[in-house]
């Protein structure tokens, strides 16, 4: 089973989609590449999106009426991507926002430029408070770059590390080789998930990331990440 873990799909709360009919393109085309479930993560930035969980409950339910009448399959559940500032703990222990399907696991997210130790010190924040933080396409962030010596400290301060699916389609770098692959390899991803803003921003390419891990990557690490860390984020 392939379940989207961050997509802004979501019609009219952030940069995603502005309609439902723009939202239901997204999800037909995640059903035709073999998707059964995506967990919807509209923005929390307090600068910029104030999305709030009784917004997502509610539009949630616009949409899945909306999916029942087009005949699809697939099924959503409720998170969101939350930028990290001083109030977000509070704001998630009020449950003015939400974790990734009602678990401890927060999707957390940077701003590019953000120093190591403010990173660290945000995720050791979020494990001493109780949750679960996995940080969002932790490849856009410069102080994390190919360096897995601050992923590997990362995750012994009890992160967990989501790469972007796109970001596997890249080509770049000495002899036009995708370094991102490479750290996939080595175990470096815990999460993909398609950041899909709609059919114009961002659109969903999971199966062809799914057809060069099938081809490329071990077995046992592709189950891991699309299928095994899945479970434990839903069923902890």
């Amino acid at each position: 089973m392939i379940v989207d873990m961050h997509c802004h799909v979501l019609p009219g709360v952030d940069d995603g989609p502005k309609t439902v009919v723009d939202s239901i393109a997204v999800l037909r085309e995640a059903e035709r590449q073999h998707v059964e479930a995506m967990i919807v993560t509209p923005h929390f930035h307090p600068a910029r999106y104030q999305v709030y969980a009784s917004q997502i409950t509610d539009g949630l339910g616009i949409l899945e009426e909306k999916i029942r009448q087009e005949g699809l399959a697939i099924r959503l559940i409720p998170g969101q991507e939350c930028y990290f500032y001083s109030d977000l703990i509070r704001e998630l222990d009020a449950g003015h926002v939400l974790t990734m399907g009602g678990t401890r696991y927060v999707l957390v997210e940077f701003d590019p430029d953000v120093l190591y130790s403010g990173l660290r010190n945000a995720v050791r924040s979020l494990v001493s408070s109780g949750y679960y933080p996995i940080v969002a396409h932790y490849e856009r962030y410069r102080c994390l770059k190919e360096n897995t010596e601050r992923l590997t400290q990362l995750r012994y301060d009890g992160a967990m590390l989501q790469m972007n699916f796109d970001t596997l389609l890249i080509k770049g770098g000495l002899f036009h080789r995708n370094p991102w692959r490479g750290l996939l390899k080595d175990g470096y991803v815990d999460f993909l998930g398609s950041d899909t803003h709609g059919m114009d921003f961002r659109p969903p390419h999971i199966g062809k990331v799914v057809e060069w891990m099938d081809a490329e990557v071990d077995p046992w690490l592709k189950e891991s990440i699309l299928e095994r860390n899945i479970q434990l984020l839903l069923n902890p």
